[in-house]
């Protein structure tokens, strides 16, 4: 039978899946208070990232709070906030017990509150469904780890590895319910990456749908080496809801115009006719995006898994053959050499999805 302290973990991590991919850069929470085994308050971090969990679920409980039991699904922040941090707020609440799932790998508070909390009498358990908290926040404690974005690669291929017929005429490769799924990934992806051809060549919106609705206009970083986009392009049209990032080695009038758009232009430099992609990679983590998708082309795809700079790759696979005069999914290389490990399949009807981590 399940304890009351396992069962109400669970239910916190059950709340913190409710903003899974809403909470950037920070990760998602959940936070359940019970006394005498009746909840009291439950909350998850504000889609803002701010205020967390524990600041909401204390709020909500009030003076109730005084003696009874958090449970949080990650260690409570030690770095301060408007009203303090959340260690200092558990502090004053009186709650007399917290379990903790997983201890915070940000070293403005890695083990500090857990420390604080304990040499104030408070009583606290870690470790309870932690593996639960490090696969929602993947993003999270790989980005930190790593110091850039966690990286998922996003392809629709053919079933002899092809993105698209020599001629681009191809405007789908995947079907419908594959591409539905698409939307529910990007739904919980912090920004796209995508290059200056990709653009060009599909004029993509690079928005979130569902039920023929748009309900989210995704954040896009765009290679430009040569700041090729036009003006007139999809991205641009919708720019007080989304932000537009384009890393270019030009500044000209083209830029300044861009930037009175809304557009972020950040210059780099070329070498041997290349950005290096670590160097970008590094200042998009700057930028505080810490999730990113590609949805590119086989060069950038070869390119990033050159840099090991791929975490994750997202195959839709559908049962044709394009034949040798295909585009490639990965320029240059091939799926086979990659050291990949399957993590997840799905299939929809005739395509079928892969999800593979990068070993």
């Amino acid at each position: 039978m399940m304890s009351n302290h396992l069962k109400f973990i669970n239910l916190a991590h059950d709340v913190a899946s409710k903003n899974l991919g809403k909470t950037f850069p920070n990760p998602t929470v959940g936070c359940v208070i019970s006394k005498n085994n009746i909840i009291i308050s439950k909350a998850v971090t504000s889609t803002t990232g701010r205020p967390h969990a524990e600041e909401i679920a204390l709020k909500k409980a009030g003076k109730k709070a005084k003696g009874a039991i958090m449970y949080v699904t990650l260690e409570p922040c030690f770095h301060s906030s408007q009203n303090g941090s959340c260690a200092d707020q558990i502090l004053r609440s009186g709650i007399k017990k917290i379990y903790i799932s997983c201890i915070d790998q940000d070293p403005r508070t890695k083990k500090k509150s857990i420390s604080k909390l304990k040499k104030n009498k408070i009583k606290v358990i870690t470790g309870i469904e932690k593996d639960k908290t490090i696969s929602v926040n993947n993003f999270y404690f790989k980005s930190l780890k790593k110091k850039k974005p966690f990286t998922k690669v996003k392809m629709a291929i053919s079933n002899d590895n092809k993105i698209a017929w020599s001629n681009y005429k191809s405007k789908w490769i995947s079907n419908s319910k594959s591409r539905a799924y698409v939307h529910s990934l990007r739904e919980k992806t912090q920004a796209i990456l995508t290059t200056s051809k990709t653009i060009l060549k599909d004029n993509p919106r690079f928005t979130v749908r569902k039920k023929n609705k748009i309900i989210k206009n995704l954040n896009v970083i765009i290679i430009d080496k040569n700041l090729n986009i036009p003006l007139n392009i999809n991205l641009l049209k919708n720019l007080h809801e989304r932000r537009v990032i384009i890393f270019t080695s030009k500044k000209n009038n083209k830029s300044q115009k861009l930037k009175q758009l809304g557009c972020e232009i950040i210059e780099m430099k070329i070498v041997n006719n290349k950005f290096d992609l670590k160097k970008i990679f590094s200042h998009i983590y700057q930028l505080k995006i810490s999730d990113l998708m590609v949805e590119a082309g086989g060069i950038l795809f070869a390119d990033l898994i050159k840099n090991n700079l791929v975490d994750e790759i997202l195959l839709f696979k559908a049962p044709y053959i394009i034949g040798e005069k295909g585009v490639p999914v990965i320029e240059g290389n091939s799926l086979n050499n990659i050291k990949k490990k399957l993590l997840e399949i799905i299939k929809f009807d005739d395509n079928l999805y892969l999800k593979y981590a990068i070993k």
